[in-house]
């Protein structure tokens, strides 16, 4: 039977990917601060409804600190993250992410003091490895040619760089967790974000209407990023944080799949041999991690 913090990582995970794939379907005309707007604006109103049965823990100087230091770093992946989307297929730029959990071994080791086990590392070696898979059939000259990408064009670039911002906020936002709560933090955290966010937006290009012109596939992404967020902070208070963002990662996998089957996008088959690789590290973590 798995354990509660692997069906929370996975459920954050599928959540994560539907709203990767309904932003890239029907919201990527927008510019990359429209894009978040969208996100944020149909999410948090729906996360608010907790409020209604979610207590106010104590609060001390470490949560508002970590809160501080992760706002404007998580401001700059998300940037990064959604210019990444708008500018390169799905399946491309999306596997840059799976080497959050690596770095997170060692943001994680640095700010929560968290130490793995040698098959939890090997397990986060192979979804990394099946992430380097499933990114070689867009690539014709190599096993190298990936790296060789990564310089030549932007979107996988910039999805790298956020990779390494997210190892950062995920390894503040479990220490914020564990200073509150995860349905707090949850809902605090993703409020807050928006409100700056949206400081922003006299200085924007004002996307306006056009963020709010398809509200049903928006009211659908709100609620699977709302859940994804939800099972992220619960999970990530059981688990060290590199695991919980390993096997959130296999929201690559799903979104490779609904690049294939939805989007259009090319070589499904072909990226067989990733996920399977992903799969086993997944079950070396969730067994002997």
């Amino acid at each position: 039977m798995a354990t509660p913090w692997l069906l929370w990582g996975l459920g954050s995970a599928l959540g994560l990917a539907t709203a990767d794939a309904l932003i890239k379907r029907y919201f990527s005309h927008l510019t990359p601060y429209g894009m978040i707007l969208v996100r944020l604006g149909y999410t948090v109103p729906i996360l608010s409804l907790g409020w209604l049965w979610t207590p106010r823990p104590e609060l001390g100087p470490v949560f508002f600190l970590a809160v501080a230091v992760a706002l404007p770093l998580e401001v700059a992946a998300s940037l990064l993250y959604m210019r990444a989307l708008q500018s390169a297929p799905l399946s491309l730029c999306a596997p840059m992410m799976a080497f959050t959990p690596l770095f997170l071994i060692l943001t994680g080791r640095l700010l929560l003091g968290e130490s793995l086990q040698i098959w939890g590392v090997l397990g986060i070696g192979g979804i990394v490895v099946g992430s380097y898979l499933l990114n070689l059939p867009e690539q014709r000259q190599g096993w190298l040619a990936p790296w060789t990408a990564l310089w030549q064009q932007p979107g996988p670039r910039w999805m790298l760089l956020a990779a390494g911002l997210y190892a950062v906020t995920s390894a503040l936002g479990k220490l914020a967790v564990v200073q509150s709560s995860p349905t707090f933090f949850g809902l605090f955290y993703p409020t807050v974000l928006g409100g700056v966010m949206l400081a922003g937006y006299p200085w924007s290009s004002r996307p306006g209407p056009q963020l709010w012109h398809r509200p049903g596939w928006g009211l659908l992404l709100g609620v699977c990023l709302a859940g994804s967020i939800l099972c992220h902070y619960h999970g990530i208070q059981e688990a060290p944080a590199a695991y919980l963002i390993a096997v959130k990662r296999t929201s690559l996998l799903f979104s490779v799949l609904y690049g294939g089957l939805w989007l259009g996008e090319e070589h499904l088959a072909a990226r067989i041999l990733g996920g399977a690789v992903m799969a086993a590290g997944v079950i070396l973590i969730s067994l002997w991690g």
